[in-house]
């Protein structure tokens, strides 16, 4: 009985395009930690933080409970998202909404919009996902965007000053990190989502994106979120670098874990 209403729950939620894997047993950070984390590690009240992948605003919504005065600047290539952004914070003068996709040189590239939009990438996914991924990795339809780098981005802006870097973008993050190594040296936070398997086609997995961020001096910090496939293999997580070379200076009051 107890597994058929498990199969129930998880089909009424795939409906919502809400992913359910397997959980450690164990104690382990669940995904919301990441932000208080990241902010944590940043330990100052002001941030400037990059937002790529902004989706529909969940991490400035997250960032902001603990550091409310942080400046965003949000990259979303999805129109359809891009326009919901604009709409939810026009009236908030520390977000930027930028329709751009990040990348790792400055173009034009196709944008594969999934039956999850959550799920949508650069990139096409594999042909032998899971069946539930499947469903939410399917292509909708594609659309051409622009694409442009952090480096260029914050030279553009005269944006001298980036302490924390959120990535977020279905298998194109190690791009974007390439596209960021000049801003990598001056941030004091990497908040990323890595994956352990091949979800998208030519996708890096997280050993590249250690080795990358190891040669930026940068440090892992911890893993938050760790969800695991129907065969209990470890599928992606969040993991949050901090640089090496940063120092703490008027450290944020100890915040809440609840």
């Amino acid at each position: 009985m107890g597994q058929a209403i498990k199969r129930i729950i998880k089909t009424i939620l795939h409906k919502f395009g809400i992913i359910v894997m397997k959980q450690s047993s164990r104690m382990y950070l669940p995904e919301d930690d990441s932000y208080r984390i990241a902010v944590e590690q940043y330990g100052q009240l002001d941030p400037v933080i990059i937002d790529g992948g902004a989706h529909r605003g969940g991490s400035v919504e997250a960032f902001s409970h603990f550091v409310p005065h942080a400046e965003f600047h949000c990259f979303e290539p999805d129109p359809l998202l891009a326009d919901e952004l604009t709409g939810i914070f026009k009236k908030k003068t520390n977000v930027h909404v930028v329709r751009v996709a990040l990348g790792e040189s400055k173009g034009k590239a196709m944008f594969n919009i999934n039956a999850s939009r959550a799920t949508s990438s650069l990139l096409p996914s594999i042909d032998t996902l899971q069946p539930d991924l499947q469903t939410l990795c399917q292509l909708v339809e594609q659309v051409e965007v622009d694409v442009a780098t952090i480096d260029d981005y914050c030279a553009a802006q005269n944006l001298n000053r980036v302490d924390i870097i959120k990535l977020d973008l279905q298998g194109s993050d190690y791009k974007a990190l390439r596209g960021a190594k000049s801003t990598l040296r001056r941030a004091r936070v990497v908040l990323i989502e890595v994956s352990f398997v091949q979800i998208y086609k030519n996708s890096e997995l997280f050993p590249a994106v250690l080795r990358l961020m190891e040669e930026c001096e940068f440090t892992l910090f911890t893993l938050c979120g760790l969800h695991y496939g129907e065969n209990d293999e470890l599928l992606w997580a969040n993991a949050i670098f901090v640089n090496s070379g940063s120092h703490k200076n008027d450290l944020l009051p100890a915040q809440s874990k609840h």
